[in-house]
């Protein structure tokens, strides 16, 4: 469970605005600061998704200040479902941009492409998706990845490699 004092749990930085910072935690909050900390906003509930879920995962776009996305997942209370929400208004409303990703499969990591505004990757319990159309429909990334649960995503920003660590297996490129 999580603890009784929520802990911060993810942090992104905007690459497009000087101190704009998102903190997500494991109570189920994003916080939002726009003035590097000097004060916050606190987003308490998100249309869709359970309230106090764990924020596992926070991604300010690389193409629009005003965009990013979180990974939610519920799982520690018996909720399997992935949770992908997006905001184009710098945290101050977020839907749900889930799509059809499978019903069972928590979502660890949510990434932008850094070359194509709204490719994303989506690392899940049971493998990696993409989705070209900024979250409305996602597709399982094969290609030798087997089914297992994806913790982090980075994009190698020099040969614009997608790298994916994995739970136990390691880091596929």
């Amino acid at each position: 469970s999580t603890s009784f004092a929520g802990s911060v749990t993810t942090i992104a930085e905007s690459p497009k605005m000087e101190g704009l910072i998102y903190a997500g935690t494991d109570d189920g909050l994003i916080q939002v600061t726009e003035d590097g900390g000097a004060t916050w906003r606190k987003v308490e509930s998100i249309a869709g998704v359970p309230d106090t879920s764990f924020v596992a995962y926070i991604t300010a776009s690389p193409h629009d200040a005003n965009v990013a996305y979180a990974g939610i997942n519920n799982y520690k209370r018996g909720d399997y479902k992935p949770y992908v929400v997006r905001t184009g208004d710098r945290g101050r409303t977020w839907k749900v941009v889930s799509g059809n990703l499978p019903e069972r499969g928590p979502v660890h990591v949510v990434r932008e492409d850094i070359v194509k505004a709204g490719l994303l990757f989506a690392g899940t319990e049971f493998g990696l998706f993409v989705s070209f159309d900024d979250g409305a429909r996602w597709q399982q990334m094969r290609g030798g990845l087997p089914t297992i649960a994806v913790y982090d995503i980075a994009i190698q920003p020099q040969m614009h490699d997608l790298v994916v660590a994995t739970f136990g297996r390691g880091i596929y490129i």
